[in-house]
């Protein structure tokens, strides 16, 4: 039916019942910029992980940020396990009865090593973090065989035997000298002794005389393996990275960027192996880490960096893939890594100087059991038995955030001997490397706090990201489509497009008109009937 209205001079059919409705230009620009809005930030999730930014974020080194209040109190850094090597055929080798020396491994003694930062300090504009690291070992009986107080053990003497080893460079005078005064104090190359004195220390008669006579030099009064390594006296300072890039990659160490004990002083003799280059205390990396990221290990108890090198990727239960590096084969060969330890003489395959590090006294650092040694360690000494899983090394790192998620290898303590065969008692060790013991570092497992976190940055966090770049998706494309349609409608009303007719302006002309035929198609965009 149509029906003639005065109200305009004009009519037109449409497909509204009604006067037409149009959205305002603002309305229309608000859609369309939500539309441009929600598709933009599904596209830029693609591209970008906010739940790596947040991790990232929370694991920054920052003042009064998550790391910086863990390290403001104690934190346990790694377990210790310390396995002595027990001499069982000490007075049948002395005297000349057996060929080799006899050793079986006693142990573990385990101790948690509870690390304190004194003197942090972060300095936030030149990315640096300061810090005097401080040992508190705390012995853990439920990881141990037994208290090291109630073991007994066959070993050398730590003084007897590094002092036959330092004599024997000296004139033929101070050597005779040397054997009245170790004859008249009755000094002997083996002791039977506590565990707990060997790795602690104890008095003994050549040491007092050494601390009372020569005090600049010997400055202790006992001699343990741990008491040395744990020395209380002991303070140093590192400087080391606190941007996300070089996060606590070591930059100096009390103001040197390398090892002081290995002439890096001098600059003609300064290389990698005495240089601070990617080197770390092994406690956090930085973060993107690549397999193609070079990585060593510094303690200064090591006197040294440990070459690491990537083996794998592994999948951890809790989501991320962490890469496994090993401690190289290199680190004890001689070659360019180790280059620098062989400045005072001692350069022998399958060790590792550490004198200097320990008051000149003649001591070596090694694989756990000569592990990848050559024959000639292994010639005059009987019972290692070493083997990669035991004895070898493993470090898990996961890449994003530099978080290590788990850590473990071993480090052995031997005495070098020199020509021993000026002291009757001694003679028979003479040039052997010795082994006293071995060290086995362990990281305990990440808290669950962590284990949460890294579940969600790997499993949970990507299906949420998933589901908002969806729905960021869906919502951008309705308001697009939306706005498609408004224009729409605004065009076709707003630009009169229909059945244009001229109205009768006289209300008592209008004219009422039965149409049986519709107007339009059904088919058409228009509907059939209108009211005009």
């Amino acid at each position: 039916m149509l029906i003639f209205s005065k109200s305009s001079e004009m009519g037109f059919i449409t497909q509204f019942n009604g006067k037409p409705i149009m959205a305002s230009r603002k309305k229309v620009f608000i859609f369309f910029g939500l539309g441009i809005i929600c598709l933009t930030l599904a596209a830029a999730l693609i591209f970008t992980d906010p739940i790596l930014a947040i991790a990232k974020y929370r694991t920054r080194v920052a003042i009064n940020s998550r790391v910086h209040d863990l390290m403001k109190g104690p934190v346990t850094t790694v377990h210790i396990s310390v396995y002595l090597f027990n001499v069982t055929n000490a007075e049948r080798f002395i005297a000349g009865e057996d060929e080799k020396l006899k050793v079986e491994e006693v142990g573990p003694f385990t101790y948690r090593e509870d690390r304190k930062f004194d003197k942090l300090e972060i300095d936030e504009a030149a990315g640096v973090m300061r810090y005097s690291p401080r040992f508190d070992p705390v012995f853990m009986p439920e990881e141990s065989i037994a208290h090291p107080k109630d073991v007994y053990v066959t070993m050398p003497s730590f003084s007897m035997m590094t002092s036959v080893s330092m004599m024997s460079h000296h004139p033929y005078l101070s050597r005779m000298a040397f054997n009245m005064l170790a004859k008249q104090i009755n000094s002997k190359p083996m002791v039977s002794i506590e565990a707990h004195n060997y790795l602690w220390g104890y008095e003994d008669t050549l040491l007092t005389l050494g601390h009372t006579f020569m005090p600049s030099w010997i400055q202790f009064d006992t001699l343990g393996l741990l008491d040395r390594m744990y020395d209380k006296n002991l303070e140093y300072t590192l400087e080391v990275g606190a941007k996300h890039e070089d996060k606590f990659l070591i930059k100096q160490l009390d103001g040197y960027a390398g090892l002081r004990n290995w002439n890096y002083e001098d600059p003609s003799e300064r290389t990698k192996c005495n240089s601070f280059i990617n080197a770390y205390e092994g406690l956090v990396y930085s973060t993107d880490l690549t397999p193609e990221t070079p990585l060593r290990i510094f303690r200064n108890v090591l006197c040294r960096m440990l070459e690491l090198d990537y083996h794998d990727t592994v999948t951890m239960d809790y989501g991320p893939k962490a890469l496994l590096y090993k401690i190289s084969n290199r680190t004890f060969q001689n070659g360019p890594d180790k280059e620098c330890t062989c400045q005072r003489g001692l350069c022998v395959d399958g060790i590792s100087d550490l004198s200097p590090c320990f008051y000149g006294l003649p001591l070596a650092l090694s694989n756990a059991h000569f592990l990848y040694g050559g024959p000639h360690l292994f010639e005059r000494i009987e019972g290692l038995k070493p083997d990669e899983q035991k004895h070898g090394s493993k470090i898990l790192i996961e890449p994003k955030l530099g978080v290590v998620l788990g850590t473990t290898f071993s480090m052995q303590v031997n005495i070098v001997i020199g020509d021993a065969t000026y002291n009757e008692d001694a003679k028979r060790f003479s040039d052997m490397i010795l082994p006293i013991g071995y060290f086995k570092i362990v990281k305990p497992a990440l808290p669950d706090e962590d284990k949460t976190m890294m579940y969600d940055m790997y499993i949970t966090g990507p299906y949420l990201v998933l589901a908002m770049q969806l729905i960021l998706f869906i919502l951008g494309i309705s308001m697009l489509f939306h706005t498609a349609r408004l224009l729409y409608w605004n065009w076709v009303c707003n630009g009169q497009r229909g059945m244009e007719f001229q109205l009768c302006e006289d209300e008592k002309k209008m004219t009422v008109v039965d149409v049986d035929v519709p107007l339009m198609n059904k088919n058409s965009e228009l509907l059939e009937k209108h009211r005009i």
